[in-house]
């Protein structure tokens, strides 16, 4: 039985993979088609992923270090929301290989099984088609839902994954909700998709914050109730004044690309000095004032420093 379903679908990836089914998901037939032709995989074979050993898992974690500190209380928080049971909230590193994992205790043999371990590689080259390797390659927030992985022993899985990038822009990780139920829909993972977004935007902005706590940051957003939260703009610069980091909220709110505002002077995009901006600074920066931009838009912001 075992075999003739993993036949079936890799039937199923030939035929998608090469064209051969215009109703399939774009993305879905891109990846299939990137598994077998770059990466050489084999859709029905049933070899478990890949598992570091146990020193190089350590390292991966000790370079992440900040970053599993941020997300173990969200992670958590995330698990109770999806009322925890058949789900595995997991943080991988920028390669797909597992660092954390968040689950029932009762529930840990199931995922385990299901090849999620502690120090598994979950890349796209490894895996094929999967939650965590497909965000890693597409850069961006997607579902893959049972039988659009490309492993046959994978299609037991949902899994929504949304990357969690660094204050460059650079991916720093991968946040993921895997779920091995049946029962488990396509629309029901709309819901269990906003969380996962949501909790990645929550790990980036308190990496930024912490990442540059020795710096000027600015914080705004189009409206003043909105600075502090997760959808905030963040701006860090030294103290000449100079632009160091930007998140992709201050970039949508400023119109401008990331290169275009680094190393930049922060007053050539606001109208105020710098010396108006800093005076403007307190330790905690809870309240916001109003800050225009050179082109004219009306932003609400608090600017965390000390105050001169």
């Amino acid at each position: 039985m075992h075999n003739d379903h993993f036949s079936r679908h890799a039937q199923q990836v030939l035929t998608v993979a090469h064209g051969r089914d215009p109703s399939s998901d774009p993305s879905i037939a891109r990846s299939w088609l990137r598994c077998l032709e770059d990466y050489h995989l084999d859709p029905a074979q049933t070899i478990a992923p890949t598992v570091l050993e146990h020193g190089r898992l350590l390292e991966s974690r000790e370079r992440l270090q900040q970053v599993l500190h941020i997300a173990g209380s969200e992670m958590n928080s995330l698990h109770q929301q999806l009322s925890g049971a058949g789900h595995a909230v997991l943080l991988t590193d920028a390669r797909g290989v597992i660092l954390n994992c968040v689950t029932a205790p009762s529930e840990r043999k199931i995922f385990e099984r299901a090849g999620l371990w502690l120090g598994a590689d979950w890349s796209e080259a490894c895996e094929g088609t999967n939650g965590i390797g497909t965000c890693l390659v597409e850069r961006q927030s997607l579902t893959i839902h049972r039988d659009e992985h490309f492993r046959g022993r994978h299609t037991g899985l949902t899994c929504s994954a949304s990357p969690v990038f660094d204050p460059h822009g650079d991916l720093l990780a991968v946040l993921d909700v895997s779920s091995a139920r049946e029962a488990v829909s396509r629309q029901s993972q709309f819901h269990t998709m906003a969380l996962v977004n949501l909790s990645a935007k929550m790990i980036e902005s308190c990496y930024f914050l912490r990442h540059f706590e020795n710096h000027w940051l600015l914080r705004f957003h189009l409206q003043a109730e909105s600075v502090g939260l997760f959808s905030e703009g963040l701006l860090a610069f030294d103290g000449e004044g100079r632009i160091c980091a930007v998140n992709q909220s201050a970039l949508n709110l400023l119109g401008q690309m990331r290169g275009g505002l680094l190393g930049q002077p922060v007053e050539a995009f606001f109208e105020c000095s710098l010396d108006q901006l800093l005076g403007r600074a307190s330790a905690n920066a809870t309240a916001s004032w109003p800050l225009r931009t050179r082109d004219g838009r009306q932003l609400f912001a608090a600017l965390r420093g000390q105050a001169r």
